[in-house]
């Protein structure tokens, strides 16, 4: 069911709905169960009654400790990127558990597929980078093997694991929203937490996103002392950047409307419509929960809102919302923009450390090292 405003409201009700869940204090004892619960499975793992190894490729994981909504996507595409500019001879693959795929075990994405076969995330990641070998598995160790034994890649990049205890990363990378600090969070159901917030000690770099501007010293400081970290651990901060607007089919860049309809099905709903907001006019937001499978039916309450609200020229989604739309068979006329976002990185010298950090990591775990 989608959580649903118009602009007649001078407060969004996606931001009234998100605010009184924060804290569902009638959770409390559910909440502590799985605490508990969480910290015997790491206890178990911390005392070696089980046990973590390296894959049989380096692995660099991105993760978090929430329940979604700190950009590991739009991370996992930047590093991506950077991690292959600096180092063209490396082969890298992505791996990702596949979160609301209706498949099991490892399959390869295939970037025409759908997202019941692969996952949303993943299949925008394999139409983003169409020569990396882009894969899906719940179990990390497997699927790391299932790549090397293809000759797919050098290393692999987790989308997510960081909770997989069963992998030993060469590298791990942990993101924390700022606009929701895990130090100031609940387990769920209570809240977001699905991990302990100490446990960001076990990783080699934090990165702090959804960063509006520049943080200074002073901040990074305060944050450092806030989660807790080791003088040894990387930290790093982001933002996010509007890319531009694309037709869903044709993937060619289009002209902003005066006024839109937004569509969602993702954690943070409010940035998305703020991030319209700076660039057309929001008429009405149909927001719905995250991976929220969408249904003909809905697609004709969007194009029925589209054609009720004066000056409405086009619905716009998110990139992970298309990667599911793409398999529908939507109305006729209906145009359907896509909202495209990069990730800003506010201190390239950092970035350029944590490039690196991985590299040295990743050449000290592959086969041929010596180490």
């Amino acid at each position: 069911m989608a959580t649903y405003r118009t602009n007649k409201s001078p407060q969004s009700s996606i931001d009234t709905v998100r605010l009184s869940l924060r804290d569902r204090w009638w959770w409390a004892p559910a909440a502590a169960l799985f605490k508990a619960a969480v910290r015997l499975r790491h206890r178990a793992f911390d005392v070696g009654l089980k046990r973590a190894k390296p894959g049989s490729l380096p692995a660099v994981v991105l993760g978090n400790i929430t329940v979604g909504g700190t950009g590991k996507t739009p991370h996992v595409m930047s590093l991506m990127q950077a991690l292959s500019a600096a180092h063209p001879d490396r082969k890298w693959a992505i791996l990702s558990r596949g979160y609301g795929r209706k498949t099991k075990g490892y399959l390869t994405v295939d970037r025409e597929g759908s997202a019941e076969e692969f996952g949303d995330e993943p299949l925008e990641l394999a139409r983003r980078f169409p020569k990396a070998t882009v894969a899906v598995c719940e179990d990390r160790l497997a699927g790391i093997a299932a790549i090397q034994a293809a000759g797919k890649a050098d290393a692999v990049l987790l989308d997510d694991g960081f909770q997989h205890r069963r992998l030993k990363p060469a590298f791990s990378i942990v993101l924390v929203d700022m606009t929701q600090p895990v130090d100031r969070d609940y387990f769920l159901p209570r809240g977001r937490l699905r991990d302990l917030p100490e446990r960001l000690t076990a990783a080699d770099a934090i990165i702090i996103t959804r960063c509006p501007d520049v943080l200074t010293k002073g901040d990074l400081r305060l944050w450092r002392h806030r989660l807790n970290l080791r003088p040894e651990q990387m930290l790093l901060h982001t933002g996010t950047m509007v890319e531009g607007i694309r037709d869903l089919h044709t993937k060619r860049f289009s002209a902003w409307p005066r006024k839109c309809i937004a569509v969602s099905g993702i954690a943070h709903p409010a940035q998305f419509e703020s991030s319209l907001s700076r660039n057309c006019g929001v008429a009405r937001h149909f927001a719905y929960a995250d991976h929220h499978p969408f249904t003909p039916e809905e697609a004709l309450q969007w194009q029925k809102a589209l054609e009720e609200e004066a000056g409405a020229e086009a619905i716009i989604t998110t990139e992970k919302d298309a990667a599911r739309m793409r398999a529908m068979v939507l109305p006729e006329n209906l145009t359907v923009l896509v909202l495209g976002m990069q990730v800003k990185w506010w201190d390239e010298d950092a970035l350029r450390g944590l490039l690196t950090s991985i590299d040295k990591r990743v050449e000290s775990s592959g086969p041929d090292s010596d180490i």
